[in-house]
């Protein structure tokens, strides 16, 4: 009997130890999980990336050498164009959306290459809220005035319930590239929505950053279904807007390394938002 006792109060001991074991090795791993965790959010550089110059994009540089895949290394958050301007550039979530001029929305692969590019991940520092009703002019001028200075760079993600949306695409070109921004937007492909919601995804530039990028805000938008998307040309909402703002103090870009940019001419200047 007393043997019996002993080996009972060994294998409880064992049990005991194991359980107390599963639970230190547990709390083990959810602490590399959360250390993990923190250096994957502390390893993203909170920098305002571009790709090109708006110098050489109003200059006829439309083609690129800058792939989706090494975009996605930029940044959660985007907008541009792709190569030959065969499609709008929205990137929300880590996903880049190709919006092309007939309005066909898909997820740009890794291989395809972007001709001009803004990117960042976003990091929220703030937000404000904006009452309705209000239009898209009267909301670029609210930000004007929410921001904390305007020699600094912003990137915003903004979810919004929208009664009315313009958005614009852009007509895809092909060499020998003839006509720049300045003939191609205002011919420009339009779609027009009501009753929609989705996010747009900005940036704001300072006017000190010259032809290097557009000066001011600039948004373009992907609803929630992912139907509709492309820059924002005007929107007007009866519905209040929450406004996260993220202020970058940074600022990185790469040219394009190709013959195009090469033997450009940069000798036209062209401004919009």
């Amino acid at each position: 009997m007393k043997n019996r006792i002993v080996l009972f109060g060994l294998v409880l001991t064992l049990l005991l130890s194991c359980k107390e074991n599963s639970k230190l090795t547990e709390s083990v791993d959810e602490e590399k999980v959360a250390q993990t965790s923190n250096t994957d959010s502390e390893s993203k550089p909170d920098i305002f990336y571009q790709y090109s110059i708006w110098f050489a994009f109003v200059n006829k540089v439309f083609d690129g050498d800058l792939k989706v895949s090494e975009l996605k290394t930029k940044g959660d958050i985007g907008l541009g164009s792709f190569d030959y301007l065969d499609g709008e550039l929205v990137m929300l979530d880590g996903v880049p959306y190709r919006i092309r001029e007939n309005g066909e929305i898909t997820v740009g692969q890794d291989d395809d290459e972007i001709v001009y590019s803004d990117a960042t991940f976003f990091n929220q520092d703030g937000s404000f809220q904006v009452k309705g009703p209000i239009d898209y002019t009267s909301f670029q001028k609210r930000l004007n005035t929410e921001m904390e200075s305007e020699h600094y760079f912003y990137a915003y993600r903004v979810p919004v319930k929208l009664d009315y949306i313009k958005l614009g695409g852009v007509p895809k070109v092909e060499k020998p590239f003839t006509d720049g921004l300045d003939v191609l937007l205002p011919i420009r492909p339009v779609f027009e929505a009501e009753n929609i919601s989705g996010t747009l995804v900005g940036f704001y530039c300072p006017e000190y950053i010259g032809n290097i990028n557009a000066f001011g805000h600039h948004f373009h938008f992907i609803s929630d279904d992912r139907k509709w998307g492309g820059h924002v040309m005007d929107f007007k909402t009866t519905h209040d807007i929450e406004v996260p703002w993220d202020q970058k103090t940074s600022y990185a870009f790469d040219l394009p390394k190709n013959e195009t940019f090469e033997n450009v001419k940069l000798d036209s200047e062209f401004q919009y938002n």
